[in-house]
């Protein structure tokens, strides 16, 4: 039998084995990666959102979170928007995306009703949703905003090219962050 044969016989089942090895390991870490929590700067297909990497006091005043860009969910985001950018995510993990910060915080007194989102700004509990999109979902107005928000699925103010203006403080976004920082907490009393 020739050499070259009988090296092919050789490398192709471990190419093949060490193959099913990578996809068995990934499978397992996207497996494990999809309880995961997040800090969502918006909602849309193509949103990169920060995954919670700390969080203490939940439920409590003093109820707080930290999330940065994952690098396995940058690796996906650039796989589908970026395919060609060698240095895509890598870049994004150390940028955090359109938020522009390595690390996002958000804050909550859940007993009174305040949360500091991860946009920066102030936000004051308004009650449930009573129906639409948001039905049952926490409801949130900007402090000193004598309007109650609306209900953005998005989540984010995009214009007709497709580039971001505003994000992180749509009531979807909101809610979710509520929901990390004040899970099992009772509803606070709306004033």
């Amino acid at each position: 039998m020739p050499h070259s044969v009988r090296l092919h016989r050789l490398v192709v089942p471990a190419v093949f084995a060490a193959a099913m090895c990578f996809n068995l390991l990934s499978a397992s870490e996207s497996r494990s990666s999809a309880g995961a929590e997040y800090l969502p700067i918006c909602n849309l297909p193509k949103c990169l959102n920060p995954q919670v990497t700390t969080k203490a006091g939940i439920g409590t005043a003093s109820a707080t979170a930290e999330a940065r860009i994952h690098p396995d969910d940058a690796a996906k985001w650039c796989a589908a928007y970026k395919p060609r950018d060698p240095l895509c995510a890598k870049e994004q993990v150390r940028s955090g995306w359109i938020g522009f910060r390595p690390l996002y915080r958000a804050s909550a007194d859940c007993a009174a009703g305040h949360m500091t989102a991860i946009d920066g700004n102030l936000y004051l509990y308004k009650g449930r949703w009573e129906d639409g999109d948001g039905k049952g979902r926490p409801q949130f107005r900007r402090k000193g905003d004598p309007q109650n928000m609306k209900w953005e699925g998005a989540g984010a103010t995009v214009d007709h090219t497709g580039t971001f203006l505003d994000w992180g403080g749509g009531n979807a976004n909101l809610a979710a962050q509520w929901d990390v920082l004040c899970a099992g907490a009772p509803n606070p009393d709306v004033k």
